[in-house]
């Protein structure tokens, strides 16, 4: 019996005193991605007041995105606008101090893609070095997100197109960001025409001039981002079949999606599903023909208002020589401030006309017989009236009205 006490006290020692944990020893992990490093750095709020920083924590990060994350993909009016205004750089979001690295990564992306697209601005061609400036910087920010632990944006995971069209379609849904405006119009015609073998030359040929739709995501702004995805697709080998299809079957997910939300019903969508709805929304369409940015311009004395459209995206549809000839010497004087624009596009219409005049009979014939006799003058007033005269062009910017150029 003393042997089996003994035991039973050793036991219990064994139980009461067990041995001293071990020191656990925390690392700690840099959320903040080293290429935008810099960004984050200059855009830092530093330490909130202890009552911003109660509301930046209590605030609905949601908790995916930032406002304006991910950003649009550069249409050709945005672009313009863009350039022509110069917004100043985006607010740093206010964040505690510490955590949310992966909001703090979009707002540098933003941020460097507002610097990238100022120095587009100054280039011939803004609009294609605004969409690779869109795409390197989203880039550089999944490699951010995936150089650190957590999870990444979901539009990171695919690469390459898929990738691309991801971000645009997250840019028209986002997230449930930290700011949400109320939705809006997108600010584009609409219902779009039904598309017919009468205007899908204008459907195709003037798909990088129409205006993207602006504002938040709204049924009717993510309707327009899919209908000219899919014309995109349709255009590669024009088929009117294809786009009214595109165009049928986005116009019934639009009355879906809007039933579906709550809102009220638009009067076409009221309409039972089929010919008779689409009829409504072919006959109620402001713009059936989709030439907006068509306009017959006259070159013959372009000031800056005319160039703010010639400078923007634009495309020449007048290809008899010698309008690209001219065209091309006005807008050489893009890079000019506007007070010296007029000046310029005068001096190298001089000398365009004079090189045209000096090389006749060759591939030009001057079949307006303006080269042929007077002196400098009388051959620009031939030239203004004649060539430079109802100049068809797709502009995305509108041009001044006639006689209204200044």
């Amino acid at each position: 019996m003393a042997a089996l006490g003994l035991l039973l006290s050793l036991l219990g020692a064994a139980v009461v005193a067990p041995e001293p944990p071990q020191d656990v020893i925390q690392e700690s992990v840099d959320l903040q991605p080293p290429l935008i490093q810099q960004l984050l750095q200059e855009s830092d709020p530093g330490p909130l007041p202890d009552a911003a920083a109660a509301a930046a924590t209590a605030a609905p990060w949601g908790p995916r995105s930032v406002r304006g994350f991910p950003p649009p993909w550069p249409e050709a009016a945005a672009v313009t606008e863009h350039c022509r205004e110069r917004p100043p750089p985006p607010a740093a979001p206010a964040l505690p101090p510490s955590s949310f690295g992966h909001l703090r990564r979009q707002a540098a992306a933003l941020g460097a893609l507002g610097t990238r697209l100022d120095s587009c601005c100054d280039r011939a061609a803004p609009v294609p070095c605004a969409r690779r400036a869109w795409s390197a910087v989203l880039d550089a920010f999944c490699a951010e997100e995936f150089a650190v632990k957590t999870r990444p944006f979901h539009c990171c995971r695919p690469r390459g197109a898929q990738r691309r069209r991801c971000f645009t379609e997250a840019a028209g849904a986002p997230e449930g960001g930290a700011e949400v405006a109320p939705e809006r119009d997108a600010g584009v015609p609409f219902p779009p025409g039904e598309p017919t073998a009468s205007n899908v030359g204008n459907i195709c040929g003037l798909r990088g001039l129409r205006p993207g739709p602006g504002g938040p995501p709204a049924p009717i702004a993510r309707f327009h981002l899919r209908l000219e995805r899919d014309f995109g697709r349709c255009c590669r080998n024009g088929s009117v079949e294809c786009a009214h299809e595109a165009w049928r079957s986005g116009l019934e997910r639009l009355c879906r999606e809007e039933a579906a939300a709550g809102a009220r019903p638009r009067r076409c969508c009221g309409e039972a599903p089929g010919p008779a709805r689409l009829r409504c929304f072919a006959a109620s369409a402001p713009r059936p023909h989709y030439d907006r940015e068509l306009h017959n311009v006259s070159l013959g004395r372009a000031g800056p208002a005319l160039l703010r459209a010639l400078c923007g995206p634009a495309r020449l549809l007048s290809r008899r020589r010698p309008i690209p000839e001219l065209l091309g010497a006005i807008t050489s004087c893009c890079p000019r401030p506007p007070q010296e624009q007029r000046a310029c596009t005068e001096d190298q219409l001089a000398q365009a006309i004079t090189t045209l005049c000096s090389a006749r009979g060759g591939a030009w014939k001057d079949p307006e017989r303006c080269c042929a006799g007077g002196d400098a003058a009388a051959r620009r007033r031939c030239f203004d009236s004649t060539y430079l005269a109802g100049v068809r062009m797709g502009l995305a910017v509108p041009p001044p009205p006639q006689g209204h150029e200044e």
